[in-house]
């Protein structure tokens, strides 16, 4: 079963955000931020019960390459994204989008 992927609002800017702020960093860098993504996106479409809970249904899938982690739900046939996180920003701050 593949599952389909939604994102809550926030979190699309989050990725959109970090995507730009890595391309202003150094060229491809951008590139090699949504390639990194896209990795854990396809893990999530195949299974998403692999990546440990971390928050009451909330499970993490962390980046291979960069220290951001996707903070996500599964309901039913989808998987729900609330936050596309760097690794030392505040943890639980994205918590108050699951409401």
């Amino acid at each position: 079963m593949a599952f389909s992927i939604l994102f809550h609002p926030e979190a699309e800017l989050d990725l959109s955000e970090s995507v730009v702020w890595y391309e202003e960093q150094r060229p491809v860098l951008g590139f090699a931020f949504y390639e990194d993504y896209l990795a854990i996106r396809d893990r999530l479409i195949d299974n998403p019960a692999v990546f440990p809970v971390v928050f009451g249904n909330v499970q993490r899938a962390n980046f291979k390459k960069f220290p951001y982690s996707i903070f996500f739900e599964i309901e039913r046939e989808s998987v729900i994204i609330y936050a596309v996180f760097h690794q030392k920003r505040r943890p639980g701050a994205w918590a108050k989008r699951m409401n």
